[in-house]
């Protein structure tokens, strides 16, 4: 099993009108099973979620 540990970068306020970020991820990767039977589902993905919204990942 892969595990991403988040550490928050400093970050200056939003812009006026803008919804600020409460997590970004960079490179997310994760595999299932071994060897030949490997399966990667996700390879170098980046991810933002805004402060506020109701985000589902499935």
């Amino acid at each position: 099993m892969d595990t991403t540990v988040y550490v928050p970068a400093e970050q200056p306020a939003p812009a006026s009108g803008t919804t600020a970020r409460a997590v970004r991820a960079r490179s997310l990767t994760k595999t299932y099973g071994k060897g030949e039977a490997v399966v990667r589902a996700l390879d170098g993905v980046d991810v933002d979620f805004e402060q506020g919204r109701f985000t589902a990942i499935m």
